[in-house]
C-alpha cells in the first residue's frame, strides 16, 4: 500500500506540474461585472413618463389636492377619491377637506371620445383655455384629447408662481384661461344633481351643459435656480368604462392616482418598463398595483427641487431620488 501511495503521489505531483507548464506566462485581465447604472436608468424613466410642456419645469401639486368623482355610485366613487388621497398622502400631499373646492375632476363615460370632443368644443371652462398666465399642453395636444381614442385621457393646467407661492400673471406662456376659472368651472361641473350609477355613467347624447346635474363626491379628506416654480392648478380626467372592463379596480385607481399626481405624456412608449403605466399597452405585461419605480418617481417628484434652472437639471435631481430609494 505504501509503494502504491508514492507513485499515486508521483502522478499527482507530475499533474500539477504540467498544469502549472501550461498557464499562460501574461496574466489575463480580470472580469468585471459592472452593476447597472440606476440613475441612468431613472433619467431615462423620467424623460418619458413626464411632460414637461415648452421645456418648462415638471410641475406639480403644491400642498393640497381636491378630487371629485362623476359617473359613479356614490360609494365606488368616494372609494376612489380615498385611494388617491392615500398616494397623495404618500408624496407630501394633503388630501382637502370636506367642501373644498374641487380641483381634480374625474369623468367616468361610457363613450369618452364623445365627451371629450363636446368638452373641447363647448367647454373649454373646464380646460383652462382662455387666458395668458397658465400653462398647459397646447393647441395639437388639446386636438389630441379630443380626437384620440383612449381609457383614459388627461388635461393638466399649470401656472407660474414664485419660490414663496405668488402666482404671476402675463407670463407669456401657453394660452388658457387661468386656473381660478378652470377650477370654478371643474367645481360647478359635479356641484349638484341626482347620481347616475357606476354601470351607465353619463349617456352618450348628453350635452356637457349638463354635467352640473352629475353627482360629484367630494373628497373627505440665481444662475443656480429658478426664483419661480410651476404649480399643477387643475386636472380633468376622463375614463372609458368600456375601455377599463374586466381590469383590476385597484389598478385602475393606481393609474388614475398617477395621472392625477403627475403630468404624464399620453404619448409616451413604456414597453419593458416597470411601471403601471402599461396597464392599456398592447401585449405588454401591466402591474395590478404601482410599481417600485412608480412610488419613486413620484416621490422624487415631490421631494426633488422646484427651481431648477432647467427641465434638465429637474429629471436630473428627480433621478438621483428616484435611485436613492431604490437602492435602499
Amino acid at each position: 500500500m505504501r509503494a502504491e501511495a508514492l507513485a499515486a503521489a508521483a502522478v499527482l505531483a507530475g499533474l500539477c506540474g504540467a498544469s502549472a507548464l501550461a498557464q499562460p506566462t501574461d496574466t489575463q485581465p480580470p472580469i468585471v461585472v459592472q452593476a447597472e447604472d440606476v440613475e441612468a436608468r431613472a433619467n431615462e424613466f423620467v424623460q418619458l413618463v413626464a411632460l414637461a410642456p415648452s421645456d418648462q419645469l415638471y410641475a406639480r401639486w403644491d400642498e393640497r389636492i381636491c378630487p371629485s368623482v362623476a359617473g359613479l355610485a356614490p360609494e365606488e366613487a368616494q372609494t376612489l377619491i380615498d385611494h388617491i388621497a392615500m398616494r397623495a398622502n404618500e408624496a407630501g400631499l394633503r388630501p382637502g377637506r370636506a367642501g373644498c373646492q374641487r380641483n381634480v375632476v374625474i369623468i367616468f363615460a361610457p363613450d369618452s371620445d364623445i365627451l371629450a370632443r363636446e368638452i373641447v368644443s363647448n367647454r373649454r371652462d373646464l380646460l383652462g383655455i382662455g387666458q395668458d398666465d397658465v400653462q398647459t399642453a397646447g393647441s395639437a395636444a388639446l386636438e389630441e384629447f379630443a380626437s384620440t381614442p383612449r381609457a383614459v385621457r388627461w388635461w393638466h393646467v399649470s401656472y407660474t408662481v414664485t419660490s414663496d407661492g405668488e402666482r404671476l400673471r402675463d407670463t407669456g406662456t401657453t394660452a388658457g384661461q387661468g386656473d381660478i376659472n378652470a377650477t370654478a368651472a371643474l367645481n360647478a361641473a359635479g356641484e349638484n344633481g341626482g347620481s347616475i350609477g357606476g354601470d351607465t355613467g353619463i349617456a352618450p347624447n348628453t350635452s356637457t351643459a349638463s354635467l352640473t346635474g352629475v353627482e360629484g363626491v367630494r373628497s373627505r379628506g440665481s444662475r443656480l435656480g429658478r426664483s419661480t416654480r410651476r404649480d399643477i392648478g387643475s386636472v380633468l380626467i376622463i375614463v372609458d368604462t368600456r375601455r377599463i372592463n374586466g381590469l383590476p379596480p385597484a389598478a385602475v385607481a393606481d393609474y388614475l392616482a398617477m395621472a392625477t399626481l403627475v403630468q404624464l405624456d399620453p404619448n409616451a412608449n413604456l414597453a419593458g418598463q416597470p411601471t403601471i403605466l402599461n396597464l392599456f399597452t398592447p401585449g405588454a405585461a401591466p402591474s395590478e398595483a404601482m410599481t417600485d419605480w412608480d412610488r419613486a418617481f413620484v416621490r422624487g417628484l415631490y421631494n426633488g427641487p422646484r427651481d431648477s434652472a432647467t427641465a434638465r437639471q429637474q429629471r436630473a435631481a428627480i433621478s438621483r431620488e428616484i435611485a436613492d430609494q431604490l437602492r435602499e
